[in-house]
């Protein structure tokens, strides 16, 4: 599992052993990692070099340390994308676009594997999100209603897509741009309602239609114009 490691930048080398046990399936999420003495001896490394290794891979997200308990692989994949893909969008200094063309393919991917994936029960669960907006898009005080079915709803279709890779970017950008997709969704749905306009509601429904129909190709193009709709009207 783990080889007797030389002087030269130790606490990088007892990284790479780590991650390659993750690699080669040695580690899975939530396993527990041998105690800080017996890496250690293992390695043949001091324990402040373990310790330090330690606490950059749980700056990356990759190891969690739960007190009492000892070190753990992270079993939040979202987690472990979180803090390298703020990083990257901070240091590259990213604008709203950026964040909304991402979102764009995640959500057109998303909505055609759902087509392809949804079962009878995601079906059922996806309808019953849309009427409930219906029921609210023509009711009082809607908006706040609306915005959190908005996000039930592409949520939704992220997991029915059954690809944890793609589920897991989409909650990450979620939690790392929350704050700004929340505003987004309240800007664009207060401006389909001052156009006294059931466009949104329609479009959501397109795209249900679609997944229950199981027609791909129906779903990919509905997503494509809702987004086109949201993009337009939320950057403008």
């Amino acid at each position: 599992m783990f080889s007797n490691i030389s002087n030269k930048k130790v606490y990088e080398q007892v990284i790479e052993q780590i991650q390659d046990n993750i690699m080669d399936g040695t580690f899975k999420k939530g396993d527990k990692l041998p105690s800080e003495r017996e890496l250690s001896e293992t390695m043949g490394v001091s324990r402040t070099s373990i310790r330090e290794a330690l606490r950059v891979l749980e700056t990356m997200g990759v190891v969690e340390s739960k007190q009492g308990e000892g070190n753990f692989i992270c079993s939040n994949i979202e987690k472990s994308l979180l803090q390298p893909l703020s990083m990257m969008f901070r240091l590259n200094e990213g604008s709203w676009s950026d964040i909304f063309e991402l979102r764009n393919i995640l959500e057109i991917e998303c909505a055609r594997l759902s087509a392809i994936r949804a079962t009878d029960l995601d079906c059922r669960e996806l309808s019953g999100i849309v009427e409930k907006m219906e029921k609210e898009t023509f009711g009082k005080n809607r908006t706040k209603v609306l915005v959190e079915l908005d996000k039930k709803f592409h949520n939704l279709l992220s997991n029915i897509s059954k690809n944890y890779l793609i589920e897991s970017l989409f909650i990450t950008t979620s939690t790392l741009f929350e704050k700004f997709i929340e505003d987004a969704r309240y800007k664009i749905i207060s401006y389909d309602a001052s156009k006294g306009s059931a466009k949104l509601l329609n479009q959501h429904k397109k795209i249900c239609e679609a997944i229950i129909k199981k027609d791909e190709y129906m779903a990919s193009e509905a997503m494509k114009e809702h987004m086109k709709y949201v993009i337009e009207n939320t950057l403008e």
